[in-house]
């Protein structure tokens, strides 16, 4: 009796444990690590790096992490990796051929021989299809430690969340701000015309690669939309687009919206 009793507190720890789901967030620039349940997000482990990092410096920043937070050294129901690099693109699921993975990339980035190509399940409302590179040696890692797991491109799960919002009456221009990169996704009435990642530095880089976007998909900034997410407003940015752009404004809940994609 008395052993029942003291193993008992140990068997609901472990079935509460096995209950929670863990995503992860892998930029060149940090690491976010999410551990959630139904009951929302209890626990966020957020890493910033000095400087953009390889996947060898990336995967050595996790090994640190994994050495110094407990909570990451359990079982969980589900592991999720989310890739947010600019090592992309996207190609209309109709026309997408397997065969061809690595031609539809090698325009945009340099490929390696040791590269593994991922393409994620298509989003068939929108005919798209991610291809993209996920980091072998940090899936690897993941895989001895947990065995099987999710890994997706982060420009996938935003998509979908971005057309579950969009107002299909007009078209819509929506900027996801990030560390160094931010996204640029067009919609026109609910059809996606662009999706892609440019680099940033100054509030004038996002402008400039806006108003060029907008320009090349005959858009103009008097009668679009523009959504601006971000985990932190920044007036800079918000003045300087406002200037063009009739109509910008920052989602209200950004903090929540960006969880919801990354909390899969």
């Amino acid at each position: 009796m008395e052993t029942g009793l003291d193993n008992m507190p140990l068997a609901q720890s472990n079935m509460s444990a096995m209950h929670k789901k863990m995503s992860v967030l892998i930029h060149q620039d940090g690491l976010s690590f999410f551990i959630y349940s139904s009951k929302g997000i209890e626990n966020r482990i957020l890493k910033s790096f000095k400087h953009e990092s390889n996947p060898i410096e990336i995967l050595q920043e996790i090994e640190n992490i994994y050495e110094t937070e407990v909570n990451l050294n359990q079982q969980f129901e589900e592991v999720t990796l989310i890739y947010n690099h600019p090592i992309f693109t996207g190609v209309p699921s109709s026309i997408y051929d397997e065969q061809h993975q690595s031609d539809y990339l090698k325009y945009n980035v340099r490929l390696l021989e040791t590269d593994v190509i991922s393409t994620d399940d298509a989003i068939e409302v929108l005919d798209y299809k991610t291809v993209y590179i996920a980091y072998t040696n940090i899936n690897n890692y993941f895989f001895d430690k947990y065995g099987d797991f999710n890994y997706y491109h982060y420009s996938t799960l935003a998509l979908q969340k971005h057309y579950s919002r969009n107002d299909l009456s007009k078209s819509e221009v929506i900027i996801d701000i990030k560390e160094s990169q931010f996204y640029i996704t067009i919609f026109e009435k609910g059809n996606l015309k662009l999706h892609n990642s440019y680099p940033h530095q100054a509030a004038e880089d996002i402008l400039y690669y806006t108003l060029f976007t907008a320009q090349h998909n005959q858009l103009d900034p008097e009668n679009m939309a523009l959504k601006i997410i971000a985990s932190a407003k920044n007036d800079a940015v918000y003045d300087l687009l406002y200037t063009y752009v009739r109509e910008v404004n920052y989602v209200i809940d950004s903090n929540t919206y960006i969880e919801d994609i990354l909390c899969v």
